[in-house]
């Protein structure tokens, strides 16, 4: 395990005027996601309460990777052919405004789930996908992502390996990359895709002001190339009011390259070789459309191994959540960072006391990855 403490920035600019919740508002079968309170798991934690943002069905999906494919999507080909008509949107309306495109390919690299989500937007849009996944990827993963009528390529080496692929597939003027990491500060579409993520954050944010207590004094989010993380950074540094919430963000400790890029001040790779039951958290390169954000707003990064992880699956299934490894990962955190050997130095850092109010993300169900030998180890 890992510890690094940093000092924020007290703001971050913004100039963006898009509501990506807006839009999905306005598609089929929108609704928002489940917040659900942890009671067991504020106790262990000894704080006043844990709520779980509940992302393990999204649009018929097992994960929130569909929110930032989809605006994504959506806003990339807005640039070719204007808005999409006003009102209430189905398919057959959306798959009547992109015709004037087709033939067109929707092209993306993944170990999971955002692989999945781009090609469920080609199929809403009636129009092809090619994905390109690394080896380690499960074969319940790569079969979910045919499924979807994709064309899926493997590609021998690390995630980073089949996001260089990607983007070489992605030079045909027929084609659109839509991509959840950036190899340059500039890259629009992973900015488009973190967008996308605000959505589930604005749910919590509607939610707990009917409440009549909005406060939250920490979120502890995933990290695997840090778009979630990013879109969980820039929703506490921006919107919250009062104190901001003390940003936590957790990797594989085999795979830690947001941890890694901050504690050197520049972004730099790690191997990610190795093997983690974290597999959708299994990249090398943190986004460098998302590294800025992260530098200006994380207080706190953590590199768990995967017993962590595997425990905090186990503790949500307790009450009621079912959820995968890589889907509990930010819960993971929590347990280490309240019950590590570096417990007391980040409780303190972070200011949290036993009035204190956490939420994490339970990213994907536990069907999104049940192929896997780790998720089967910890359902049994």
């Amino acid at each position: 395990m890992r510890v690094l403490l940093r000092q924020p920035l007290e703001t971050l600019e913004t100039t963006s005027t898009d509501r990506p919740i807006d839009f999905h508002r306005r598609l089929p079968d929108y609704r928002p996601s489940p917040l659900l309170e942890a009671p067991h798991l504020a106790e262990r934690l000894g704080v006043a309460k844990v709520f779980v943002k509940d992302e393990t069905a999204r649009f018929g999906l097992p994960s929130f990777k569909i929110l930032g494919a989809s605006w994504a999507t959506y806003a990339a080909l807005r640039e070719r052919l204007g808005p999409a008509p006003d009102g209430p949107l189905t398919y057959d309306k959306l798959r009547a405004w992109v015709a004037p495109l087709r033939p067109l390919t929707l092209i993306a690299a993944t170990d999971g789930n955002h692989g999945r989500a781009v090609a469920r937007v080609a199929r809403w849009l009636d129009l092809h996908a090619r994905i390109f996944v690394p080896n380690f990827v499960s074969k319940g993963r790569c079969e979910a992502i045919e499924a979807e009528g994709a064309e899926l390529t493997v590609i021998d080496g690390v995630y980073d390996a089949s996001v260089d692929a990607a983007i070489e597939a992605a030079g045909d003027p027929d084609t659109v990359l839509i991509t959840d990491t950036a190899r340059s500060a500039s890259d629009i579409v992973p900015r488009l895709v973190t967008a996308g993520y605000s959505t589930a954050f604005g749910e919590v944010e509607q939610r707990l002001a009917l409440s009549g207590d909005d406060r939250i004094d920490a979120v502890s989010v995933q990290a695997g190339v840090g778009g979630l993380a990013s879109a969980a950074t820039k929703w506490a540094r921006r919107t919250r009011r009062g104190r901001a919430p003390r940003v936590i963000i957790v990797e594989p400790e085999s795979a830690a390259c947001v941890t890694t890029a901050l504690a050197a001040g520049e972004p730099i790779a790690v191997s990610a070789s190795e093997v983690s039951a974290m597999s959708c958290l299994q990249c090398g390169t943190v986004s460098l459309s998302a590294y800025a954000t992260l530098a200006a707003g994380v207080s706190c990064c953590l590199a768990i191994e995967d017993s962590w992880a595997e425990a905090a699956a186990v503790e949500l299934r307790a009450c009621g959540l079912q959820t995968g490894i890589s889907g509990a990962a930010g819960t993971g955190g929590l347990l280490a960072a309240f019950g590590g050997p570096f417990a007391g130095a980040i409780r303190e850092h972070l200011d949290l006391d036993s009035a204190a109010r956490l939420l994490v993300v339970a990213t994907e169900a536990s069907s999104a990855s049940q192929t896997a030998q780790h998720d089967d180890m910890v359902a049994a």
